[in-house]
């Protein structure tokens, strides 16, 4: 049977959404009543609320029968909170206007319980598969019009961008149509709509200027129903990782984040689980600009949130690893042969720390790039030092030899656990960082085109 496309998703969760209108604001107190199993000398569970860095207790529930715990709550509009024994264990889920919430489930697993009457979280679960089924389709198509453009196929490419365009309108349907009927859930999507560019660009913009400034344009940050919206900090953790991939430079970076906070007021609780959201994007790429927004965070709310500022300030105290100009961490590692080999021994060069992998597929199609690099610039003094995760020595010499990578080598065969790595807070593959004659760091993530351009902009033509 063929899994059914993106707008028969939709169209279905229209149809059952019909029926649905969110309640108006209640009155009183709300309740959620868990019933669960398996909760044997678990005397409590605990209500958290998200701040874009940690989850944070508000309530306790206790319990004299071991299967039975309530929480009240005030009515109020919509509104996530996260029920569970701790932050590893909750069940993410929407109160503030259903009276009285059932939770079933087991003590072991939150996350696989279940919410036995509740109209608003029911749509929420079914809006979820609309967006993911959107998000790949779309995906999907761009692939196809980037195939399609490569082979200078027109038709080909003209056909997928009307198929574009189609789901864009689609899309925008789909949020008209919840805000009558839920303007909640309306939001959401908001959150999750990225118009193509090849059918609401302009010759003002580049496509990646274009998404710089245009990934949130249907989101109103004004909007009340954000202040504890999970999807704000997907939506910002996606978003400056997106930047990062695209090798745009750390200033350009920094301009479009701050362009996009500069929409969001300052004194409401949307901006920030902006912040953790693009701290969290930062982090994962390893971009020097994660210090700014984590020390910006931390200055906001180290009032409001000690524990998750204490975090932060964990963060910032690790190595100074991820800024641009500090010099680099100095580690010795052995060779292919045996021999131990340091970073300090290469001072007086430049150097590319390439973190890569033989069962790792990007960093073997990236090799050839490396490769003409290293030829070209390396009788100007520049070189490279390879950090292997492998774990099997003979694996990680044949690629060596396969791709014909004729300079340093080291590693510890200790896989994702490689010290250099750590040392670096390595999370992906391939990942570089290059480093000028005197041992500081130049710029992280350089590869292919962008590591070109700089090496050009280092040695000359």
């Amino acid at each position: 049977m063929k899994s059914l496309t993106y707008t028969a998703f939709s169209a279905l969760f229209l149809l059952a959404i019909a029926a649905f209108r969110l309640p108006g604001l209640a009155q009183g107190e709300v309740m959620l009543t868990c019933n669960l199993t398996s909760c044997e000398k678990v005397d409590s569970i605990y209500l958290f609320e998200f701040n874009g860095i940690n989850f944070k207790k508000i309530q306790t529930a206790l319990t004299k029968d071991w299967q039975t715990y309530q929480f009240k709550l005030p009515a109020t509009g919509p509104r996530f909170y996260y029920a569970g024994q701790d932050a590893n264990n909750l069940k993410p889920l929407i109160l503030g206007t259903e009276k009285d919430v059932k939770l079933n489930g087991t003590c072991r697993s939150f996350q696989a319980a279940q919410l036995a009457n509740s109209d608003l979280n029911k749509s929420y679960e079914a809006l979820k598969l609309v967006l993911n089924t959107s998000k790949n389709e779309f995906g999907q198509y761009l692939q196809q019009l980037q195939a399609a453009n490569a082979q200078d196929n027109i038709d080909l490419a003209n056909s997928i961008i009307l198929k574009l365009g189609k789901m864009d309108d689609q899309r925008l349907h789909l949020i008209d149509s919840l805000k009558k009927e839920s303007p909640y859930l309306a939001t959401i999507v908001a959150l999750n709509t990225y118009l193509s560019y090849q059918n609401h660009g302009s010759g003002d913009y580049t496509e990646i200027e274009y998404f710089a400034t245009h990934y949130f344009q249907l989101v109103d940050w004004s909007d009340p129903n954000l202040f504890y919206m999970p999807w704000v900090y997907e939506g910002l953790k996606g978003f400056s990782q997106a930047l990062t991939n695209v090798n745009m430079p750390d200033a350009m970076q920094k301009h479009y984040l701050d362009l996009l906070l500069s929409q969001i007021s300052e004194s409401s609780r949307t901006y920030m689980l902006a912040l953790g959201g693009i701290i969290a994007g930062l982090q994962a790429k390893n971009s020097p600009l994660i210090k700014t927004y984590a020390e910006r965070y931390a200055e906001k709310y180290k009032n409001t949130e000690p524990e998750a500022v204490a975090q932060i300030q964990q963060l910032l105290q690790q190595p100074a690893t991820f800024s641009t100009g500090s010099e680099a961490p100095v580690f010795t590692m052995n060779t292919p042969d045996g021999n131990p080999l340091s970073l300090q021994s290469l001072r007086g060069k430049v150097v590319l720390i390439d973190f890569w992998a033989s069962w790792c597929g990007p960093c073997r199609r990236e090799n050839p790039h490396a490769v003409e690099a290293y030829q070209k610039y390396h009788d100007k003094g520049f070189d490279i030092l390879g950090v292997s995760l492998d774990k099997t020595k003979d694996r990680w010499v044949d690629a060596i030899e396969k791709d014909g990578l004729i300079w340093h080598h080291v590693s510890d065969l200790k896989g994702w656990q490689n010290a250099a790595a750590q040392l670096y807070g390595v999370r992906s593959i391939p990942h570089t960082v290059l480093l000028d004659r005197e041992g500081k760091i130049i710029a992280r993530e350089l590869r292919g085109d962008a590591l070109t351009a700089k090496l050009e902009e280092i040695f000359g033509k």
